[in-house]
């Protein structure tokens, strides 16, 4: 009875085709357990990359839905960022606006390219930014996605999110000519209308609607409950303190 060098088996069988025996076996599972090991590595690095693109979520809705209230709250709880895309206007945009003239697609287009590139740029850095915007037609949100520099356009999947803030006219105006007196936005009431008009939700686009003509931070609890699962929302450390909506 012979025994291999290399191992504790025993055969009957000659020494040395013994020998290349055991050896062509733990080499073919040494190559086996390589590739599942290169294999594994690559599917880490795959997660890796992928963990590490950041987040952007669109908080959107005609003017006076509490956008950029919402949104800061969101920022602050998912330890993110907020942007404002009313800040990214430019000046002409602004004294249109105030002047009560509707913005058309030649004024909307270059705002909305500098808040996705803006958002790119936090994305590819691993950054968690939320995003106060009233992307309004699915073209405008199409630009916006297109911040996931793997966004396939039309699939309306990707890594940037939208939530609606959804509020009947009767508030929204309100809030308008509220905000309006006291002098804190260059957004008319009287434009109310047109955004309502404009606005245009596509259900394949897979948006998130919140009901938000209710506190801020009920909006906000809604909001926390789509985007994150029950866990991570449970007891979340929210300011107590009086949020007016913008």
């Amino acid at each position: 009875m012979s025994k291999c060098s290399f191992c504790f088996f025993s055969s009957t069988h000659n020494s040395n085709s013994f020998n290349k025996g055991c050896l062509q076996f733990f080499w073919n599972v040494s190559s086996v357990a390589f590739e599942t090991y290169l294999i594994h590595r690559e599917l880490i690095i795959d997660r890796q990359m992928a963990s590490s693109k950041g987040i952007a979520i669109v908080v959107m809705g005609v003017s006076g839905a509490g956008k950029s209230t919402v949104g800061a709250m969101l920022a602050e709880v998912m330890n993110g960022c907020f942007l404002d895309a009313d800040d990214y206007h430019p000046q002409s945009n602004k004294e249109k606006m105030k002047a009560g003239i509707p913005l058309s697609d030649e004024d909307r287009v270059p705002w909305l390219e500098t808040l996705r590139d803006t958002l790119r740029a936090s994305m590819v850095e691993g950054g968690t930014m939320i995003l106060g915007c009233s992307a309004l037609q699915k073209h405008y949100r199409e630009i916006l996605r297109c911040a996931d520099p793997d966004y396939v356009l039309g699939s309306y999947g990707g890594a940037v999110k939208f939530v609606l803030l959804s509020v009947g006219a009767e508030v929204l105006a309100a809030r308008l000519e509220k905000r309006a007196a006291e002098g804190r936005h260059f957004m008319p009431a009287k434009l109310l209308q047109s955004q309502l008009d404009l606005l245009q939700i596509d259900e394949s686009e897979g948006i998130l609607t919140v009901d938000a003509s209710l506190d801020p931070r009920e909006t906000l609890k809604t909001v926390q409950g789509l985007l994150m699962p029950t866990s991570l929302v449970e007891e979340t450390n929210v300011r107590d303190e009086v949020y007016r909506v913008k």
